[in-house]
């Protein structure tokens, strides 16, 4: 049952039965919808087990966070796109190229680092042989980083691009390195309490009174863990790095992630409330090197058509960045028309390969979109 308004508006009523439809097929055990246009939400639904105000673990959508984050801290003259990542953390790779990444080539993907690589395998065997915690401490966290620090690059730096986990890790320890700050710290007290996002952070969150820890959705049972996941990261690598990492870690509601993508907006009109219109500029417009580059310094952006299409759907404008994250969970901004819509769910409570939801999330932005023009 789709709840969270009394009454659906009338051009909202396909989305909702869309969101009814990802429930009875299992694309998702929990969802909640908003769309806004401008300054406020036009649309904000919930279905199945969740409520308007429940808590998500919205994986990569961390990615814009930290990115974000960190045009904060270049505002402040802390760090720049063209610093070297090795100006700010150990580089033990005995490639030259390596030497020359940039911040700008980890927040567009074009670093040449590769995509992923199970740490959490590696450190759960360290555990094992070494007879003391490293999951889920400092130790863990610090063992990961090195070992990025150490990998050979997939291609020459701004050669080409892969989306990569492992770029975002050393981005969140070089920010934590420049702040001399954790990354949690630094989150709630640059973006998410100057913006009013009270229940956006890293675990245990905080601002969350424990009356209200029902709030928090599943993400389903961890057999590496043997027990359901609730209230904690469901990324087995963010979890074997203590839970707060630059690649995923990060709750949030569907309202907060509407402040967020609100100030972005604002930003760009130069009425950031922390966020420049300098920064929100460049972190929205494409990197113009690899040529062809899909990604800004932050943001994924549409594919096209031609190319298969995307989970954003056809409507949004060519001038639109968005993100997705592996549990379920996406924002899309429409920088053009000023349009807002973010979807989470919990698409990972039926399993790390449950792909249901790959077929309806165009589905339902299309819907919402086709709502709003009419």
């Amino acid at each position: 049952m789709t709840r969270g308004a009394a009454v659906v508006p009338d051009r909202f009523r396909g989305a909702a039965a869309l969101l009814e439809e990802g429930v009875r097929e299992k694309a998702f055990q929990a969802a909640s919808l908003l769309a806004a246009r401008g300054e406020e939400p036009m649309l904000h639904l919930s279905a199945g087990a969740a409520r308007l105000s429940s808590v998500f673990d919205i994986s990569s959508l961390t990615k814009p966070l930290i990115a974000t984050l960190f045009f904060l801290l270049a505002q402040q003259g802390r760090i720049s796109l063209e610093d070297r990542l090795e100006g700010y953390l150990p580089l033990r790779s005995s490639e030259l190229d390596a030497a020359s990444v940039s911040f700008s080539q980890l927040l567009s993907h074009t670093s040449g680092l590769p995509a992923y690589r199970p740490f959490h395998k590696e450190l759960a065997e360290a555990e094992r042989k070494e007879g003391g915690r490293i999951l889920g401490t400092a130790e863990g966290h610090d063992r990961a980083i090195d070992t990025v620090l150490s990998l050979p690059l997939s291609y020459r730096p701004g050669e080409s691009w892969i989306y990569s986990d492992l770029g975002h890790m050393l981005l969140g320890r070089a920010i934590e390195q420049c702040a001399f700050s954790s990354l949690d710290r630094l989150l709630r007290k640059e973006l998410t309490e100057p913006l009013g996002m009270r229940d956006t952070g890293y675990t245990p969150l905080v601002e969350m009174s424990e009356c209200e820890t029902g709030r928090i959705v599943s993400t389903g049972y961890s057999s590496v863990r043997g027990r359901e996941k609730v209230g904690e990261v469901d990324d087995e690598n963010a979890a074997a790095m203590g839970g707060v990492a630059g690649h995923a870690g990060v709750f949030s509601t569907a309202h907060d992630l509407f402040l967020f993508s609100r100030e972005i907006l604002r930003a760009r009109r130069g009425a950031g409330r922390v966020l420049s219109r300098a920064s929100a500029l460049r972190m929205t417009e494409r990197v113009p090197v690899p040529p062809g580059c899909p990604w800004t310094p932050g943001w994924d952006t549409p594919t096209p058509a031609a190319e298969g299409g995307s989970q954003a759907g056809s409507r949004f404008s060519r001038n639109t960045v968005g993100h997705l994250g592996f549990s379920g969970c996406s924002l899309w901004i429409d920088l053009e028309r000023e349009i807002s819509v973010i979807l989470l769910t919990n698409r990972v409570h039926y399993g790390q390969d449950n792909d249901r939801l790959k077929p309806l999330r165009p589905r339902i932005h299309d819907a919402v979109l086709s709502a709003m023009d009419g």
